[in-house]
């Protein structure tokens, strides 16, 4: 079985160790060997991988855009998918809606004063306040740059379309963002959201979870499956919980490289077990 990953951070694993960084590219794009696609290729006897995904990325980047980042121009994800392809999962559509650069740019508010240190910081994870925004968004009331829920579905069809045309026999896998903030989540020393900003990305988190199921419905029949992990972390894995499938934010941890209000390690393994079992029934492999 072939597998190709494509998406953002929530895919590729930054900061979990081991990164790839055999190559410019492969640094760019902030990939984990460890990230939930290579734990599935490694659960099923003679799979094997390949990973396009890249932090930062949108969903215009996996299609179409060459993504800039600040070691290396990498390619629309798609040029790189083989025609032979079984399996496709994809998570992506955050960085189109501004979530990640949006909750680490008002977490670092009052704690990284120089706005110039704090834009190197965002650009060497791949995000920026603009990013999502490629052809119609804007800033919101939130302060948020994005588009639109429907353009993220519109724009997770357009990808579809793309990966079937490429690959007709692919299976594709959506895999939704894990919950960063759910009911027990606070106010800590990890988490320096008050309870408004808290919602305003929980609602946003709706908005791009509400996209996924959008998409799959207009590609109903074609081999589309949405893998729910958003409402299982929310409920038992957000910050707070005893047991967080995402990290926490601290300056320390932000100035140092790491990937605030990501999935960790033990999220990457939650995700995989959950698309594992979903992979094996749809693709009619023994357990």
């Amino acid at each position: 079985m072939h597998i190709a990953a494509l998406g953002s951070s929530f895919a590729a694993g930054p900061s979990i160790p081991p990164q790839q960084t055999s190559t410019p590219a492969a640094a760019a794009a902030r990939r984990s060997a460890a990230n939930y696609a290579s734990l599935l290729t490694a659960s099923l006897p003679g799979a094997k991988l390949t990973d396009l995904s890249a932090s930062g990325a949108t969903l215009l980047n996996v299609l179409s855009d060459p993504q800039e980042t600040l070691l290396a121009t990498l390619p629309p994800q798609l040029e790189g998918l083989p025609a032979d392809v079984d399996v496709v999962t994809l998570t992506a559509g955050g960085n189109d809606l501004g979530y990640s650069a949006g909750m680490i740019g008002d977490a670092a508010t009052g704690t990284v004063r120089d706005e110039g240190v704090l834009g190197v910081v965002l650009g060497g994870m791949g995000l920026g306040r603009g990013d999502g925004d490629g052809d119609g968004g804007g800033d919101g009331e939130d302060g948020i740059v994005g588009v639109s829920k429907d353009e993220v579905a519109s724009r997770f069809v357009r990808v579809i379309d793309a990966i079937k045309t490429r690959a007709p026999q692919a299976r594709i896998f959506l895999v939704e963002y894990l919950a960063v903030f759910g009911p027990a989540t606070g106010c800590a020393d990890d988490q320096p959201l008050n309870e408004v900003r808290v919602e305003v990305y929980r609602a946003l988190a709706r908005d791009l979870k509400d996209a996924y199921g959008l998409a799959a419905e207009r590609r109903r029949g074609v081999g589309v499956e949405v893998v729910g992990v958003a409402d299982l972390s929310e409920r038992e894995h957000a910050l707070g919980s005893a047991e967080p499938w995402v990290t926490g934010f601290t300056v320390e941890g932000l100035m140092g490289g790491g990937a605030p209000f990501h999935p960790n390690a033990e999220g990457h393994r939650g995700v995989a077990r959950v698309l594992e079992e979903r992979v094996r029934s749809v693709m009619g492999l023994q357990v």
